[in-house]
């Protein structure tokens, strides 16, 4: 007897702005780790590769929680940049451990698929906010730095391909 199929097509939307969701979070996630990084070499020297590679991995392996711990201890942020943190960490928290379970009843209706889609988007938006807010600080300490940003581009792809 062959399972049952299950037509997914009307989800596909979902999947797609969920997908970009997580590309978002994990930008989060990178951009802390690599302010962290930045700030560690700028306050005491160059680091090598292999010590800059060592610090990014282990900022990588910590919570999106404990990294914004790690990021408010050395970046002066407004009141208003650490809620925007705050916020957008509620946003990914929600989207990664709970969206499915608590939402699933609204996958089945296409209105319900909408009011899906429009709180993925909004919570992205959150997301976003804090991305644009730490992408500043990140092109300030590339500046900070002395480093020509397309060069910059281009020797930080070096270091991840590696």
């Amino acid at each position: 007897m062959q399972g049952l199929r299950i037509d997914t097509t009307p989800l596909n939307p979902i999947y797609l702005e969920m997908g970009a969701a997580v590309q978002d979070c994990q930008r989060i996630e990178l951009y802390i780790s690599f302010i962290v990084t930045l700030l560690i070499e700028l306050s005491g020297g160059t680091l090598s590769d292999q010590e800059f590679k060592g610090s990014m991995e282990s900022l990588g392996s910590q919570t999106l929680g404990r990294l914004m711990e790690e990021i408010k201890k050395k970046v002066g942020f407004t009141d208003d940049a650490v809620l925007a943190l705050r916020k957008s960490q509620r946003s990914r928290n929600f989207l990664i451990h709970r969206f499915y379970n608590e939402r699933s009843d609204l996958l089945l209706t296409q209105a319900g698929r909408d009011t899906a889609l429009a709180e993925i988007r909004k919570r992205r938006a959150a997301i976003n906010e804090a991305n644009a807010m730490l992408d500043a600080v990140m092109h300030d300490l590339v500046r900070l730095k002395g480093i020509d940003l397309e060069q910059f581009k281009s020797e930080l792809e070096q270091r991840f391909e590696s």
